[in-house]
């Protein structure tokens, strides 16, 4: 095997190797102990603190919001092969028992 195609191939196994280890969660050292960092797709929690009336326990859930009754984004909505088509946005509310607060 001539030193160019031993290159590539050693080159190659390396970019596997990394490949296979890599990882969507970041970590760091600190004090000698590992700590994972990971990231969240979407919006954070609102905080509940106080706003369910006295009701305990108050919590963050998230609902679908109403739909709006614009023609222009209904239209665009409708278009056949649209591949938004089943977009359910979502909101947060705070939520005790049954009832949903306003955060």
């Amino acid at each position: 095997m001539n030193p160019a195609s031993l290159c590539l191939v050693t080159l190659l196994i390396i970019a596997a190797l990394a490949q296979n280890h890599a990882s969507p969660v970041s970590s760091f050292a600190t004090k000698g102990f590992e700590i994972e960092e990971k990231t969240r797709l979407g919006s954070t929690p609102p905080s509940c603190h106080n706003k369910c009336n006295e009701c305990h326990p108050c919590f963050a859930v998230q609902v679908p919001t109403l739909p709006r009754h614009d023609r222009l984004v209904t239209n665009f909505f409708d278009l056949p092969g649209n591949r938004y088509s089943n977009y359910k946005p979502l909101g947060w509310k705070c939520r005790c028992d049954n009832h949903f607060y306003n955060p």
